[in-house]
């Protein structure tokens, strides 16, 4: 008997429109967000765009072994299992956990919002996996396990300036959206803005995400000298002190980089201490 379902990539497709099994999953996983933890049926059906009878099998068997649970009034939310699998064998929650010292001793200097996050170049975006924030001193829209798009941060233009030129072509060739008047789309300024970085070895960005806010960024780099992450912290630009907040990001970034097998980078003529001007 031949199978009725279609392949794509080798995975078998048992839905009308097409998807696997494992895409139907993940489409379902990724329904829940921090401002929607539990969902009831309806709302994972609505979110979803499937059938209420696929979303409620799939829902139970995912219940049924702990990648989601149940509460009291029957709605669903991510299982304790879930996050068991990913705290146990992910390599990011191991770059999370030896980078959180660093960005502690980074925000216990500077007492602003400040975060570690790595590079997602094949969703031209940025993935926060740590984050630290002072109360009521200045907006950040940088959450854990969000993502922002790499132009619109300083820590995606810290790492993205240390790319190789064929990623930083690709990345140039998409589409750049505005979130504020300052948000820079214009392919040839990007270009010459991440040479400027690459040079300084931090990246420094007004008025993007939020039109009060100064964030400065420096690159994380592990074996190879391959960049993989970023260590930033977001201001009040009225607040903004370079010669207080560079040196302190500069020595966590180095000490990062050597944790994580980096060799040691020369210090070269960069200005930490003088003030950076418009970039």
């Amino acid at each position: 008997m031949q199978p009725t379902g279609k392949h794509y990539g080798g995975i078998m497709a048992n839905s009308a429109s097409g998807e696997s099994v494992i895409e139907r999953v993940v489409k379902i996983m990724d329904a829940f967000s921090k401002g929607r933890p539990w969902l009831p049926l309806k709302d994972l059906v609505r979110i979803t765009g499937m059938s209420r009878s696929t979303v409620h099998r799939l829902a139970m068997d995912l219940a049924a072994n702990g990648l989601l649970e149940r509460n009291a009034a029957g709605e669903f939310g991510v299982g304790m299992k879930m996050w068991e699998l990913a705290s146990r064998s992910n390599p990011l929650e191991e770059f999370r956990r030896r980078g959180l010292p660093f960005l502690e001793g980074v925000h216990a200097a500077v007492q602003e919002h400040v975060a570690l996050s790595i590079p997602d170049v094949e969703n031209n975006s940025v993935l926060y996996l740590e984050r630290l924030d002072r109360h009521g001193t200045v907006m950040n829209l940088a959450q854990v396990a969000g993502r922002l798009d790499i132009h619109t941060t300083s820590s995606g233009m810290a790492m993205m300036a240390h790319m190789a030129g064929w990623v930083q072509d690709r990345f140039l060739a998409g589409k750049l959206e505005k979130t504020t008047a300052a948000t820079e789309i214009d392919p040839v300024k990007i270009r010459s803005h991440l040479a400027l970085i690459r040079e300084r070895g931090y990246a420094r960005l007004v008025g993007v995400l939020i039109e009060e806010n100064t964030a400065y960024s420096v690159p994380v780099f592990g074996q190879g000298q391959t960049v993989i992450g970023a260590i930033s912290a977001v201001v009040p630009s009225v607040d903004e002190d370079a010669g207080l907040l560079l040196p302190v990001l500069v020595a966590a970034g180095r000490g990062l980089s050597r944790t994580m097998g980096a060799e040691r980078r020369p210090y070269g003529s960069r200005p930490w201490l003088t003030h950076p001007g418009t970039d």
